[in-house]
């Protein structure tokens, strides 16, 4: 009895494996596409978190409300610092942060965001 050639045994060439090689790559692929979008979705949310703050901190600095103010900065995050400045017609106020959403093995992303309001009658 006589076997058909290569019927059942192949020995190299085929395209055998490169499916499993390039799900490997695409899982990859995957995974840091996830990772850069986790990233920017959490530089965005820092953004909006400074931007709010420094409206919230403005408010309260035109009403000369000194423990608003407190309480606010003491809720942001430690790498935050709160500039107010007051100047003749309004109070600016600038909130800064260095976002670092991979903890500390990589770069920080800074964000910021200013606000002004002009004081209330009466105030400064």
């Amino acid at each position: 009895m006589r076997r058909k050639k290569n019927s059942w045994v192949r020995f190299g060439g085929g395209d055998r494996g490169w499916v499993t090689v390039e799900m490997a790559f695409a899982a990859l692929g995957l995974g840091v596409a996830i990772a850069i979008g986790v990233s920017i979705l959490g530089v965005v949310l820092g953004q909006m978190q400074c931007s709010d703050a420094a409206s919230q901190i403005a408010r309260q600095a035109a009403r000369d409300d000194v423990a608003a103010v407190s309480e606010i900065t003491g809720r942001l995050p430690d790498s935050a610092s709160v500039q107010v400045t007051h100047e003749s017609d309004r109070v600016v106020v600038t909130v800064s942060m260095d976002f670092r959403p991979w903890g500390t093995f990589l770069p920080a992303f800074p964000v910021h965001s200013t606000a002004s309001v002009v004081p209330e009658a009466g105030r400064r």
